[in-house]
């Protein structure tokens, strides 16, 4: 389950990094905190952003993540994902994202 969460988080952000290297961040924020919780948002100029937050919430549920990002592709228009990632894996929403494919990833 945890190498589909971390598979998922790489494959974001591989996909946010490719659009535009000469992209200029508008706004950046980390915070670690040290009670095994953090969060993070960027947004650039390309229209790409992206926030998340997370916790460990018990040694058995393991990390709690929740989320969203958007961009802009090929064709203009702007998509948004809205996401958890939790013990019952990881769960996108988004008006362009098929329903069936979501709950096969819910059911893994």
């Amino acid at each position: 389950m945890k190498s589909l969460i971390a598979f998922a988080a790489l494959f974001v952000c591989v996909v946010l990094a490719l659009p535009n290297q000469n992209a200029k961040v508008l706004r950046y924020e980390n915070v670690q905190d040290g009670d095994s919780s953090y969060k993070f948002a960027f947004e650039s100029d390309d229209g790409i952003s992206r926030q998340e937050q997370g916790e460990v919430k018990s040694e058995q549920d393991g990390l709690n993540v929740q989320g969203n990002f958007k961009f802009i592709a090929d064709d203009g228009q702007e998509y948004v994902v809205q996401y958890v990632a939790d013990a019952q894996g990881f769960q996108p929403e988004g008006a362009h994202i098929p329903k069936e494919y979501v709950q096969t990833l819910s059911s893994l």
